[in-house]
């Protein structure tokens, strides 16, 4: 996924303090090295009191060259590293837990965990700049242009106010980054790409004038703006353009980037579609390697390759064989936008759920499985006012000394700092749904286990920063 850059160039801004020397492996491309010297980094007492980033650094690095079981290791000893507040905790592991699910295309769990982290307090501004990015990234994955635009606006406001300069420049390089991609998805020769073509004429905020933020250099990005520009020229006709968009992506699989190697050739198989090159585009598609990958249909990127089997045989006048694979291109797409309308809730702190709706638990994917099934008995029972830590831990068979240690490691908070938070989420659903029938406050926080109007206000401005009749008044 071209996910992968930004995630690499993000979390290296987001980690005040690590070695000048990996900083700028990392932001020049050099991920393999980067994860050697991360690695190295942690082995040693030169981080102090500040080792969890070695730690951090690294499980990102292995987590954008692929290697997700490590990366889940490598952030559970991030977790027992850190030495600064339970808050500081909280934040790392959500955010941790969010790119994950990003990578393995949970994207509902992922647009939760950023929000989470964005509109957290405690979080650092690089902090909520990384979810931003996160965020504006998962939503571009799900065909929601136009929200990830949003989040763009959002997101450069803040960069530009930071004062490492660099965030400024990630931001004016996903934009042209998104504006590439909304080019080519939007060639004539493309326009039956039915997962893409609804947002293609619908776009707006991005600053098409945009320039690059003075002298910041950050060649991981530029690499990339460099190869859409060729990719569309490519897609424009120009033959040209080929052998750099093939040096490009001999480059991505030597650095060990296997996924964004698959998705450079989607894309270049698309850009020869677009410009009638259907040999180039047959090369193109075999060379992607996503033929073998067929355990992984919940993936965007599977969306592209199944569409463009398809275009490459309506091109080449096999007009039953395109007939059937376009229809299971079709059907594909009509399955992930009834799964992304249930994501899509997640992706704005307005958007009204109703009790009814899947949610996007990200709370359950960072603890460990034993503790899960606590988690899981704590949701089941929160309209229950007299629901306690002891009633919880009895059972799956813990002490309640366990289970508060167990929470305070992998959550960063407490069970009953968890059910407090838990409760108050679900009022403030309530209290945005339009369709659910209007009723006095205290009313819907006694659904939720919370009996008194002082408990409620407490409770509900220490999490989100204002009262509930604020919230109702929106």
């Amino acid at each position: 996924m071209f996910s992968t850059v930004y995630f690499a160039a993000s979390s290296v801004l987001s980690c005040d303090g690590l070695p000048a020397a990996l900083t700028a492996r990392v932001l020049d491309g050099q991920l393999l090295e980067a994860a050697r010297l991360a690695a190295n980094y942690a082995d040693t007492d030169e981080a102090g009191d500040d080792g969890y980033l070695a730690l951090q650094i690294l499980a990102d690095l292995e987590l954008a060259l692929g290697r997700h079981e490590e990366a889940e290791e490598t952030y559970r000893k991030t977790q027992k590293a850190i030495r600064h507040s339970r808050d500081a905790m909280r934040v790392v592991s959500v955010r941790n837990a969010g790119w994950q699910a990003c990578f393995r295309n949970q994207f509902h769990v992922a647009l939760t965990c950023f929000r989470r982290v964005a509109e957290d307090r405690s979080a650092t501004p690089a902090q909520q700049l990384d979810s931003l990015v996160g965020a504006t990234l998962v939503l571009f994955h799900l065909g929601c242009v136009q929200a990830a635009c949003d989040r763009l606006g959002e997101l450069a406001p803040l960069a530009a106010a930071h004062a490492d300069p660099r965030w400024a420049a990630v931001v004016d390089m996903l934009r042209r980054d998104l504006l590439a991609q909304h080019a080519l998805h939007g060639a004539e020769q493309l326009a039956d790409h039915i997962y893409w073509r609804p947002v293609v004429t619908s776009l707006t905020g991005l600053d098409t004038a945009a320039t690059l933020t003075g002298n910041v250099r950050i060649p991981l990005l530029e690499q990339r703006l460099d190869y859409l520009r060729h990719l569309q020229a490519f897609a424009d006709g120009r033959a040209d353009a080929r052998e750099p968009l093939r040096q490009y992506a001999a480059w991505s699989r030597k650095a060990g980037l296997a996924d964004y190697h698959r998705s450079l050739c989607l894309e270049m198989t698309l850009g020869a579609i677009a410009a009638r090159a259907t040999a180039t585009a047959e090369e193109l598609l075999e060379q992607s390697g996503a033929a073998a990958l067929h355990g992984t249909q919940n993936a965007r990127w599977y969306l592209d390759f199944l569409y463009c089997r398809a275009k490459i045989m309506q091109q080449q006048m096999r007009t039953q064989e395109f007939a059937t694979l376009y229809g299971r291109y079709a059907l594909a797409s009509i399955q992930h936008v009834r799964a992304d309308s249930v994501s899509l809730p997640a992706a704005s702190p307005e958007a009204a759920q109703s009790r009814s709706t899947p949610r996007a638990d990200d709370v359950s994917a960072r603890l460990p499985a034993k503790y899960r099934r606590a988690y899981r008995y704590l949701m089941d029972n929160l309209d229950q006012k007299d629901l306690s830590v002891r009633e919880v831990a009895s059972q799956i068979g813990v002490t309640e000394r366990a289970m508060q240690g167990a929470f305070r490691k992998h959550l960063g908070l407490s069970p009953s700092e968890l059910i407090r938070r838990q409760r108050m989420e679900r009022i403030r659903e309530e209290l945005l749904d339009d369709d659910a029938p209007v009723a006095r406050v205290l009313d819907v926080a006694k659904k939720w286990g919370v009996q008194h109007r002082s408990t409620l206000i407490n409770g509900y401005r220490s999490v989100f920063n204002e009262a509930p009749s604020q919230t109702m008044g929106r």
